[in-house]
């Protein structure tokens, strides 16, 4: 039996009150899984300034430049020591964070911010208290690593690790969408493989449709109502 385009239009629109209904159960289900069990993830943020030694003791453009461009080469430098398992467990330590280190270690995050000599430190906690606390510690470490390398080398805080306000996943939101569609999608192509495999005739319209024959005779469905009605009027 060959689908055309008409004909599955035709089934879609026949079985949409039933592909909505699943798509809607399925966007329901998703926003359900994804408010009350998946765990949320907080972020806290401080971003950093790596200031160096000037380069020249002219003022001109091409000084600036310069130490521009030094700068952003020994930021990276600088994101590797902080990385460091060293610094890592000092900040550990220092916040009181209560998990093994290597997974302590993938909370913390750096990098750099459009090739400028700023970069930043993102971390990821079970909770916002937990987050910020981390980043402060952070805050408050990071400098003196960077000042006791190299001499005159120094960092500043140019945004202080923030509280945050609303998890960064999971996205109730964007899930709730994404499980609507994906239902409404997979309901709709269950439909139309259901409707392609149905080799059964269930109407005058399917054998001059499918088949190309003309229908000859018909004989009518003889139901109770039916009956009841005719027998009412005799």
């Amino acid at each position: 039996m060959e689908i055309t385009t008409s004909h599955l239009m035709k089934t879609i629109r026949k079985k949409l009150p039933n592909i909505l209904i699943f798509a809607l159960l399925c966007g329901i289900a998703t926003f359900a899984v994804s408010k009350y069990f998946v765990p949320k993830t907080y972020v806290s943020t401080v971003k950093f300034y790596v200031s160096t030694p000037a380069s020249s003791n002219n003022n001109n453009d091409y000084s600036d430049i310069n130490e521009l461009n030094y700068a952003q080469k020994v930021v990276s430098t600088y994101i590797e020591m902080l990385q460091t398992d060293s610094f890592l467990g000092k900040v550990q330590e220092n916040s009181g964070a209560q998990m093994g280190f290597d997974d302590f270690k993938k909370t913390i995050k750096f990098d750099t911010l459009n090739n400028t000599e700023i970069f930043k430190a993102d971390v990821s906690a079970d909770s916002a208290q937990e987050a910020k606390k981390v980043a402060d510690t952070i805050s408050k470490l990071a400098p003196d690593i960077i000042s006791g390398f190299k001499a005159g080398a120094s960092l500043k805080i140019v945004d202080p690790a923030n509280m945050p306000d609303k998890p960064s996943s999971p996205n109730v939101t964007l899930n709730t969408i994404i499980g609507f569609l994906l239902g409404f999608f997979i309901s709709m192509c269950y439909f139309v493989m259901c409707d392609r495999f149905d080799i059964r005739i269930k109407s005058e319209e399917d054998i001059t449709e499918y088949y190309n024959l003309p229908v000859l005779a018909s004989i009518p469905a003889f139901t109770k109502k039916f009956a009841k009605e005719k027998r009412k009027k005799v």
